[in-house]
């Protein structure tokens, strides 16, 4: 690939990394603050679109050096192009399932919690068995000492 056509496809797949890496923040900031505005998704977000962009730039560095061959027509910038869109299409919807799994993750965790302040602990009470008078009833035999395998 001449310099000009590998600095264009370099540039042209930069602006497309740096494109989508904020339409990926934004919305998974959004997305994972839900509808109490949660303090911690700005940093989740931040944390799983900074994988995206790095796991894009490295196949736009791989793109840019691999096939030799593909160089010196419009056909193969575009065929660089278009490969180059498919693995960062295939990025952006593993980044969309990881902050979709957080989410779930995060919604799961505030039913349990609201569950847990809605109902009081229960406290444990102890009723003697009937027939056994006093605060202090005896306790059934252990199994073991009465039945016909004895150790």
């Amino acid at each position: 690939m001449p310099d000009n056509d590998l600095t264009g496809f370099l540039i042209i797949g930069l602006v497309f990394v740096v494109a989508d890496g904020q339409v990926l923040y934004r919305g998974g900031r959004r997305y994972l603050s839900g509808p109490d505005g949660g303090e911690g998704s700005a940093s989740m977000a931040w944390m799983v679109v900074t994988v995206f962009h790095l796991v894009s730039f490295g196949v736009l560095a791989l793109l840019s050096v691999v096939g030799p061959r593909w160089s010196g027509s419009t056909a193969a910038l575009v065929g660089r192009l278009g490969v180059f869109l498919l693995l960062m299409a295939v990025a952006h919807v593993l980044t969309l399932a990881v902050l979709a799994r957080r989410r779930q993750d995060e919604i799961v965790e505030t039913r349990f919690q609201e569950r847990e302040t809605e109902r009081p602990a229960a406290e444990a009470v102890v009723e003697p068995v009937p027939g056994q008078p006093g605060p202090h009833p005896q306790v059934s035999p252990d199994l073991g000492s009465h039945g016909p395998y004895r150790t």
